[in-house]
């Protein structure tokens, strides 16, 4: 695949992501009502598992640049990198070494796992950095909404990527040198 077609293909990747998080992402109030779920890594996934995981990183770094620019949620949009990276990199990067559907599912659990324990320490840094340590209910909300909410957010995910993938692949994603 020539370096055009990757370029142009995470750039679309990251214009669908972008889009996706920034027009359809909804509010999860029975966690946090700050927290909101949008399936914006899936496409990073997709591309991830299809090119490389830095192609699937690069599409969660612009898409998190472009909601950065357009958003100005600064600890969202971080937090929202960091576990995008974490899913992404992680999941696609396990695949990228054995390349079986089995593989892939369970890099994409073990991916949500990490973020969800990962963002612990790191939200508590951007909460308490952003908000002067002045929010109410602080360690109930870094020690079990958020990661209650990333693991139900990166199973969704992983379930969506599990059904889309071939479709998207076929379609989106051929090798066309």
């Amino acid at each position: 695949m020539s370096r055009i077609n990757i370029i142009t293909k995470i750039s679309v990747f990251s214009a669908i992501s972008f889009i996706l998080m920034r027009f359809f992402e909804f509010p999860v109030p029975f966690f946090w009502p700050e927290l909101k779920y949008d399936i914006s890594d899936v496409p990073a996934a997709i591309i991830g598992f299809s090119i490389s995981p830095l192609a699937g990183i690069s599409v969660i770094l612009i898409k998190n640049a472009l909601h950065l620019i357009t958003g100005f949620n600064f600890i969202g949009v971080t937090a929202n990198t960091f576990v995008g990276v974490i899913f992404v990199g992680t999941s696609s990067l396990l695949y990228s070494r054995d390349r079986r559907l089995k593989t892939a599912i369970k890099g994409m659990l073990f991916g949500s796992l990490l973020a969800a324990v990962v963002m612990m320490p790191v939200n508590l840094m951007l909460v308490k950095l952003f908000t002067g340590g002045e929010m109410q209910n602080i360690e109930r909300m870094v020690f079990f909404s958020m990661p209650t909410f990333n693991l139900a957010k990166g199973f969704l995910n992983t379930a969506i990527t599990y059904f889309l993938y071939k479709r998207v692949s076929r379609a989106f994603l051929r090798h066309n040198d």
